[in-house]
């Protein structure tokens, strides 16, 4: 897949932001059901806590995972959401983000986009559902 077909694909998902997005992601089209605590998930991604928290709600938000609703408990159920509206855009670019080379590419992508907004001042994924705002980005020849 070019790099233009990947940032396209970024673009229609419009959610990912970050390596972390995309590796959580993959952890969870690896594992659609895992039982886990936040500490725990951070060690296995290898991202810091609070990084973690962030994506998690950025792929929970877009409607990409589920979270059980139990709060009291450390340990959360996460379902890989497979009926996402996005479901079809995201298998694409996970398959090819599977291996090495393509997670690699993907990652490149996601550095060459421009900054999503956040409330309060600081980077954000857009409101699942939202359209992403077309832009051109100059790709270098590989």
């Amino acid at each position: 897949m070019t790099p233009k077909q990947i940032g396209d694909l970024l673009d229609r998902i419009g959610c990912l932001s970050c390596s972390c997005d995309l590796d959580l992601l993959l952890f969870f089209y690896r594992h659609p059901r895992a039982f886990l605590i936040s500490e725990r998930l951070a060690q296995y991604v290898g991202y810091d806590l609070p990084q973690v928290a962030q994506s998690l709600d950025t792929l929970i938000t877009a409607g990409l995972l589920q979270r059980s609703p139990n709060a009291t408990h450390p340990a959360q159920l996460y379902v890989l959401a497979r009926g996402s509206p996005l479901g079809g855009w995201v298998s694409s670019l996970l398959r090819v983000a599977e291996k090495r080379e393509g997670r690699l590419a993907v990652i490149q992508a996601l550095k060459q986009r421009p900054p999503l907004r956040r409330s309060g001042g600081v980077e954000s994924e857009p409101v699942a559902g939202a359209q992403p705002v077309p832009h051109t980005r100059e790709v270098p020849n590989a």
